[in-house]
């Protein structure tokens, strides 16, 4: 898999270095803010940042830094033993985090994961000994050659209730719950 050039530091000045090195760089967190006065949890979108934009306040956690792939859309692919399921998610004005915006303007389209890609997800999942992942894409192109599929992550909160196939998402679960540690002997 295509996976952009990616630093994970809290020193400012490697931070800076890597911001120098590439056209435009985004930074992601790793985990939302606490929960506000209101009770919900708070979060940081992913964000285009500058080199100048550091400071010494980088020192306090790591961050992640990526080169910014320039994508016409974005695939939320969620494995679920060997069923996957792959959405292609259009963000109106081509938002750098299709997650910030109002989600109801999102547009939803199913995609065909390219072979290679869909083996590399079940060896990702085999090496880590799970049999769920949801993986985040970046795509170049109409996601028809590997080459247009840039892998982000494998998502750590794995949600998918929100996607139009949904309910076939779920179906696998069941079928794999169902299924698991039973013996076929009859």
């Amino acid at each position: 898999m295509r996976i952009p050039t990616t630093l994970v530091t809290n020193d400012v000045v490697a931070a800076r270095e890597f911001a120098a090195e590439h056209p435009s760089v985004v930074c992601k967190t790793f985990r939302g803010l606490p929960p506000g006065e209101d009770g919900r949890a708070g979060a940081i979108w992913t964000q285009r940042v500058h080199s100048d934009d550091f400071d010494d306040s980088l020192s306090v956690t790591a961050h992640l830094f990526q080169a910014e792939v320039p994508k016409v859309g974005d695939v939320r692919v969620t494995v679920v033993g060997r069923r996957v399921f792959a959405q292609r998610i259009t963000a109106p004005r081509g938002a750098v985090d299709w997650r910030r915006g109002d989600w109801n303007d999102l547009v939803h389209a199913p995609v065909t994961v390219p072979a290679v890609i869909e083996t590399a997800l079940h060896g990702y999942l085999a090496a880590s000994g799970l049999v769920f992942g949801c993986f985040d894409f970046a795509l170049t192109g109409d996601g028809s050659s590997p080459d247009d599929w840039w892998a982000i992550e494998c998502n750590p909160n794995g949600q998918w209730g929100w996607l139009p196939d949904a309910p076939a998402i779920t179906q696998a679960f069941a079928d794999i719950l169902t299924t698991e540690g039973t013996s076929s002997s009859s």
